[in-house]
């Protein structure tokens, strides 16, 4: 295929935004971005969050164009012609209620950034797989030559930057590669990816979206995209709701039928789910007019993301795996599968609800497993639920500092200690990278009591 092109028109030139009333609900990472973009496009702009006076002004510290200003979060915002709402602040918070009953008009971040961008968006939603999908993605465009950006929600190492800051500096000749959750796809009104893709869905965040919701908000990604544009997901992703889609609707190519390339087996990354997020990369690059060398060289090259079954250490024979990133039913599973060998799995945190049935059935039905520990607020409910079933190789923690210990000492030659989660981190951690760096370090510490006695 052709390489693919964005569609700027007036609407989406430097002017739209000159004078323009906007408020920015939340200061977090999306939401100061937003502001500081949209402020130096000429917009008049309002930062409301529910943070501590001195946390305004911090955030302000950056913000010497005199069109910005904060206040402390409200229930309703002034007269304004657009809100601009952060992922994190949940549909009905009474100040979006508010605004829509009033007919202000509600984006995303991820909308405000396809307004203002002059390069296609490759976006990348799904419950599982979004982040290690759209790294590689990225990495194909970059061995083709592309002025490249990765952006969006994802968030491994050193790869952390807002939709928005990407479609402000991308030219048009660029590519920008997003990770969109579905938290960003509840407010986009007109948000269109020359190519999209959905990995897969399953039951996740049930403590914010019922399961309808959540499927609505994944399917978002290609509500707007019509003839030109492509979609690529799983043949048997849950369907979209009726009229979701456009009348003439994008091509879509199922990447879990597409034929296996003989150089598939070259992969670095392990197991049977990785071999699926580089079809579907593959899939997207060619859609984006990538060359199949690049798409080669990206794929059988590429290692993986920190935190998504990322190998840390080996001590005294024993395997260290940090998948901080595994936090629902789906990704516990399929990370044990791609995992050989025999395995000591830490598991816990926050539950974000729904059926344990898929969790418990992964726990307790793989052999493998010598034992599992558990740690957080919902290892008691985790542990009553494997016990029974009559699984009696598991052991109930407190922190991930006592997991930890616990499982190195059950440990063996030969085994896989794996933090393998299945739950929210913000029991005990600031996010789920604050959880893999600890056990990072965790590892690091133990590896260095162990040169110390050999």
């Amino acid at each position: 295929m052709s390489p693919v092109s964005h569609e700027v028109d007036a609407y989406t030139e430097m002017e739209q935004f000159k004078n323009k009333r906007i408020a920015v609900i939340g200061m977090a990472r999306s939401g100061l971005a937003a502001a500081k973009v949209l402020a130096a496009r000429g917009a008049h702009v309002s930062l409301y969050d529910s943070g501590a006076p001195e946390k305004l002004a911090d955030a302000l510290a950056w913000a010497k164009n005199a069109r910005v200003a904060a206040h402390p979060a409200t229930d309703r915002v002034g007269d304004v012609d657009i809100v601009v709402t952060s992922p994190g602040v949940r549909r009905t918070a009474a100040v979006l209620v508010d605004a829509n009953a009033r007919g202000i008009p509600i984006w995303g971040e991820i909308e405000a950034a396809y307004r203002i961008s002059k390069a296609p968006i490759l976006a990348i939603t799904g419950t599982n797989g979004k982040t290690t999908t759209t790294a590689l993605l990225g990495e194909m465009a970059r061995a083709d030559g592309r002025e490249t950006y990765v952006a969006g929600n994802i968030a491994a190492g050193d790869i952390a930057m807002p939709l928005i800051h990407a479609a402000d500096k991308a030219s048009p000749e660029a590519l920008i590669v997003a990770e969109i959750s579905s938290f960003q796809l509840e407010w986009t009104p007109s948000f269109r990816p020359r190519v999209s893709a959905i990995l897969n869905i399953a039951i996740d965040h049930l403590d914010r979206q019922t399961w309808d919701e959540y499927v609505s908000a994944k399917w978002n990604i290609a509500a707007h995209q019509n003839h030109g544009d492509v979609l690529v997901l799983r043949s048997d992703v849950p369907q979209p709701p009726i009229g979701a889609m456009s009348a003439s609707g994008p091509e879509t190519i199922y990447f879990d039928q597409e034929p296996r390339q003989e150089w598939m087996h070259e992969i670095l990354l392990p197991g049977e789910h990785n071999i699926e997020n580089v079809l579907a990369a593959s899939c997207m690059a060619r859609a984006a007019g990538i060359s199949p060398d690049a798409i080669q060289r990206a794929a059988t090259t590429f290692a993986g993301v920190i935190h998504r079954l990322e190998w840390v250490a080996s001590v005294s024979g024993v395997r260290y795996i940090n998948n901080s990133m595994c936090t629902n039913n789906v990704a516990f599973a399929r990370s044990l599968e791609a995992i050989p060998g025999p395995k000591i799995v830490l598991a816990g945190g926050v539950y974000k609800g729904g059926d344990m049935t898929d969790l418990i059935d992964a726990a307790t039905g793989d052999p493998s497993i010598r034992q599992l520990v558990l740690f957080g607020r919902s290892a008691p409910a985790l542990e009553e639920a494997v016990r029974e079933r009559g699984f009696d190789r598991v052991q109930r923690t407190g922190t991930l500092t006592e997991a930890f210990a616990a499982a190195s000492a059950l440990s063996r030659t030969g085994d896989t200690v794996i933090l393998n989660p299945a739950c929210a981190s913000f029991d005990q951690f600031r996010d789920f990278e604050d959880r893999g760096d600890q056990f990072k370090q965790l590892v690091r510490n133990l590896a260095a009591l162990d040169e110390e006695h050999t």
